[in-house]
C-alpha cells in the first residue's frame, strides 16, 4: 500500500446538479459586436445547506484526519458575525461564494415549434428564419447533471447528419431526414 500524501490541498465542493434559478441574457440589438450581458441570478432561491454539511462531515471524518486533513481556519470574509451559527454561516458562505460552472444551456431551447418558449425545432432550425440552425449547448432545454461537453458533441454529430441529409449527401446511407421528422410515428410532437 502506498503512503498517504500529506500537505496536499484538496477541496470538498457541493454542487447543485438541478438548478432552480434561471439566468437571463441581454444583447444590444443595435451593436452586434457588443458583449452579451449575463445575469446568473445565483441564490435567488434559498436551498438547503446539506451539501456543505456533508462536505464538512467528510473533511472531519476519522479517515481524513488520519491523513492529516483539516478544515481551513480562515473565516470567510463578510461572514464573521455568523461564526458559531453553522446554518447562518454556511448560508452566508454560499451567498457570497457561489459560482456557476459556466455550462450554460437553454438560451435557444429546442422543442415543439408550436411551443412559444422554444427557439429551434427538433431539426435545430431557428423558428422564423430560413437557413439558420443553432448547433451548440444552448439548444438543450434542460441543464444536464454533468459536463456539457459530450452532450454538445452529440448535438453537433446529429446536426451534421441532419445537414448532410438536407443537402442530400450521397454517401450518408440513411432515409431522408425531413420524411423521418414529419412521420407521425417518429415525431413525438405530432401526438398531442
Amino acid at each position: 500500500m502506498k503512503e498517504p500524501l500529506f500537505s496536499i490541498l484538496y477541496l470538498n465542493v457541493p454542487e447543485i446538479l438541478k438548478a432552480i434559478d434561471r439566468s437571463t441574457q441581454t444583447i444590444n440589438r443595435t451593436d452586434t459586436a457588443s458583449n452579451i450581458l449575463r445575469f446568473p441570478h445565483c441564490w435567488k432561491h434559498v436551498v438547503s445547506n446539506a451539501g456543505m454539511k456533508t462536505c464538512q462531515r467528510i473533511a472531519t471524518s476519522g479517515p481524513m484526519r488520519k491523513v492529516g486533513a483539516r478544515p481551513f481556519e480562515t473565516v470567510f470574509p463578510g461572514c464573521e458575525e455568523f461564526v458559531g451559527d453553522e446554518d447562518s454561516y454556511f448560508t452566508c458562505i454560499a451567498r457570497g461564494g457561489v459560482v456557476t460552472m459556466s455550462h450554460q444551456v437553454g438560451t435557444a431551447k429546442m422543442g415543439d415549434p408550436r411551443d412559444p418558449t422554444t427557439v429551434v425545432d427538433p431539426l435545430l432550425r431557428v423558428k422564423g428564419i430560413e437557413g439558420l440552425r443553432v448547433v451548440d449547448a444552448s439548444v438543450m432545454p434542460i441543464v444536464p447533471s454533468g459536463n456539457t461537453n459530450i452532450p454538445t458533441i452529440m448535438v453537433a454529430e446529429k446536426a451534421a447528419d441532419i445537414i448532410k441529409e438536407t443537402i442530400q449527401c450521397s454517401s450518408c446511407g440513411f432515409p431522408h431526414y425531413d420524411q423521418y421528422a414529419e412521420s407521425t410515428e417518429m415525431n413525438p410532437y405530432t401526438n398531442f
